[in-house]
């Protein structure tokens, strides 16, 4: 029996003027089958070397437009990275892209500065902060009708001395 193996482009594909302005068009609605509701998608080339040789795959991550990342099936990434490639060829695959939506424009993700960073870390620090005071609040909440339950449920089994807490 003999293995096939997929052969994938070293390079991404090439295609006249009008056929690239065509993908570029139906761009964001073949995205959109992908990844329904993506604002942007960020496209990130991985290199691997699982089999021997290095190799370059890209991984994709989909978000919508209140920032929640947008589940999409197996196999999206590398038909979100043939989409991107085939209507941007001249994007430098080697490096990070964005794709947004809006602009249905692919521009280079630069890194963060550490100003950016301290910013971001700030952010979630706030962000964990609101989250661990909701959090409080709905055990006591939960707390609170465990114990309302509880006090019910005796009271209707009877289980609750009510002599003497009664009025004469």
């Amino acid at each position: 029996m003999t293995t096939v193996m997929e052969a994938l482009p070293a390079r991404p594909r090439k295609a006249s003027a009008s056929r690239r302005r065509r993908h570029q068009h139906q761009l964001a609605w073949r995205l959109h089958q992908i990844a329904p509701g993506a604002a942007t998608i960020l496209l990130t080339p991985i290199w691997t070397d699982a089999t021997g040789a290095t190799e370059r795959t890209y991984l994709a991550r989909a978000l919508g437009r209140d920032g929640q990342i947008i589940k999409f099936q197996a196999g999206g990434s590398r038909r979100i990275a043939a989409l991107l490639q085939g209507a941007y060829p001249q994007a430098d695959w080697n490096r990070p892209q964005t794709w947004t939506a809006a602009t249905n424009t692919v521009t280079v993700r630069r890194p963060m500065s550490n100003a950016d960073m301290r910013d971001a870390i700030q952010r979630m620090e706030l962000r964990a902060a609101g989250l661990e005071a909701e959090l409080a609040f709905e055990r006591e909440r939960n707390h609170e009708l465990t114990t309302a339950r509880d006090f019910a449920d005796s009271v209707a089994a009877g289980y609750i001395d009510r002599t003497g807490l009664e009025g004469p």
